[in-house]
């Protein structure tokens, strides 16, 4: 009979034939296939005009103006009685206006101002959708991998049990075995059975999640340990996550947002001062003047007294929701330094895991091993055999599922710090 033992490596091993997908190649078809990413650049696109808009405020405007006219006068007569003669004139007038706002209650200023961090949080958000959908895939991946290895494991198992329980009716019907035994093995044949065609469907369904997730065929994929090197204690890791971390960011940055807009609705207690210098040139107008150019400079006052209170309500409005968002900030910072810790803990505990895990796999193997050994001189019993059996394969698939516990951990602790890209994790 075939002895159950896959190690580690032929575990993990890329398999030749076909095509293989490494991590870093199946993390560019997700970032390069996903509508998402579609839908936020765009919202940057449109930030970025917003912003230009804003900035636009500042410059004059010109326009230039330009009028024909055509007037016929009959039937004229003066007081004397005296009938004048009818006349026509066709009128022709341009005019360019220079228009500017000198002060506007700082409004300008406050616009621009939420314009550029609107603008920035676009370009947060962008980013931060990259790594959501690069940690996404990343679990995925292992993810897959992992069902993919229990899978085969599983297949393997009920192929070694069945050839046990073949084994055990033979030896029941030559008398060396009871009805007992043969029950027992068919058990386990029942239960290796079960376990392999529940794996089989988590295993196709991981596929099809993993599929969609990266929009094409993944094909096979390789287990490979991400090259990154994890900072040196938690306070390291706390410090990082405070300044990079990209859900603060944002929190932040819509706190700043908040505060331009309070600005912007108390801009509207200030008076508001234009600038307007207008040229015109003019041919014929009258039956007096032939042509004529006329230059104007005026400057506009505009101070809002009262308008129903409008005015103090907007600016109430406005700071509570910029109250509302520096909770939201606290919450956001309270909320993933939590997570952070658990997460620091989970990295700290998984390299001893993974140990004991590799630990207990060595011992069940020997035990696997020497229970074989034992019941063909007849100091073991076939039950003895498919428990040591299913003890070997139990601990196979802890160790399977510990490195890539390890693995996904690793990337969640870079997602947190913001860090988590293609360039700073290297050849995935």
């Amino acid at each position: 009979m075939k002895i159950f033992i896959i190690t580690f490596a032929a575990i993990f091993a890329a398999i030749t034939n076909g095509y293989s997908m490494s991590l870093k190649e199946a993390v560019s078809e997700a970032l390069n296939n996903n509508l998402t990413l579609l839908i936020e650049n765009n919202n940057l696109d449109i930030a970025k005009e917003d912003l230009f808009q804003s900035k636009a405020n500042f410059l004059p405007s010109i326009a230039l103006t330009g009028t024909i006219s055509e007037t016929d006068t009959t039937d004229v007569k003066l007081q004397s009685g005296v009938k004048v003669s009818d006349s026509s004139l066709n009128g022709s007038s341009k005019s360019i206006i220079l228009s500017q706002s000198i002060f506007n209650g700082f409004a300008r200023t406050y616009d621009l101002e939420a314009s550029k961090s609107n603008y920035a949080l676009q370009k947060l958000n962008l980013e931060k959708n990259k790594q959501d959908i690069t940690l996404q895939t990343i679990e995925a991946y292992y993810n897959l991998l992992f069902l993919k290895k229990t899978y085969e494991a599983y297949v393997e198992n009920f192929s070694n049990v069945n050839q046990r329980l073949e084994a055990t009716k033979k030896e029941f019907e030559v008398g060396l075995l009871s009805k007992t035994d043969v029950a027992q093995a068919e058990s386990f044949m029942n239960s290796a059975k079960i376990n392999m065609l529940n794996s089989k469907v988590n295993y196709d369904n991981a596929v099809n999640l993993f599929n969609d997730l990266i929009g094409t065929e993944s094909g096979e994929l390789s287990f490979s340990n991400i090259p990154v090197s994890l900072p040196l204690n938690f306070s390291e890791f706390k410090e990082r996550v405070i300044i990079n971390n990209l859900a603060i960011q944002m929190a932040k940055l819509n706190v700043d947002i908040k505060k331009a807009q309070v600005g912007y609705a108390r801009s509207a207690y200030y008076p508001k001062v234009d600038l307007t210098a207008t040229k015109t040139e003019f041919d014929e107008s009258s039956t007096t003047i032939d042509s004529g150019t006329n230059e104007e400079v005026s400057a506009t006052l505009t101070w809002p007294i009262f308008n129903s209170g409008k005015s103090i309500s907007n600016v109430r409005k406005a700071k509570e929701t910029q109250n509302t968002y520096l909770i939201i900030l606290q919450k956001t910072q309270i909320d993933t330094l939590t997570l952070a810790k658990k997460i620091w803990e989970q990295s700290e505990i998984s390299k001893d895991q993974i140990i004991a895990a590799e630990s207990s796999y060595k011992a069940s193997s020997t035990a696997y091993e020497g229970t074989v050994i034992e019941q063909k001189v007849g100091e073991r019993t076939v039950l003895d055999v498919l428990n040591a059996q299913q003890t070997l394969l139990n601990s196979e698939i802890e160790l399977i599922n510990q490195r890539k516990n390890r693995e996904i951990i690793k990337s969640q602790v870079f997602y947190l710090m913001g860090d988590l890209t293609i360039e700073n994790m290297r050849s995935l």
